[in-house]
């Protein structure tokens, strides 16, 4: 786990937030807002927030165009790898 992986996870999600709009945006960006919270806080996010985010993401890319899935698969890719190195599974 480190502040790189999480600033990836980051940038894929805020590319992932540009891809929607309306409800799921507004999804994404709530997830963003955490992600920049812990970084700003130098904090580490849990198993269970990175979860609650991971299961969004993959919410809204259940009704998202392609382009849009492409983003969003990223963002979960990026959240799924800093995760792996989060202690505490």
């Amino acid at each position: 786990m480190s502040t790189d992986e999480l600033e990836t996870a980051l940038d894929r999600l805020r590319s992932a937030r540009d891809a929607v709009d309306g409800e799921a945006a507004g999804r994404i960006d709530t997830t963003v807002g955490k992600v920049e919270r812990a970084i700003e806080e130098d904090r580490t996010l849990d198993h269970g927030a990175l979860a609650r985010i991971t299961r969004t993401v993959e919410e809204v890319a259940e009704d998202a165009d392609a382009d849009a899935t492409e983003k969003l698969r990223a963002a979960k890719d990026a959240v799924s790898s800093y995760r792996e190195g989060v202690p505490g599974a």
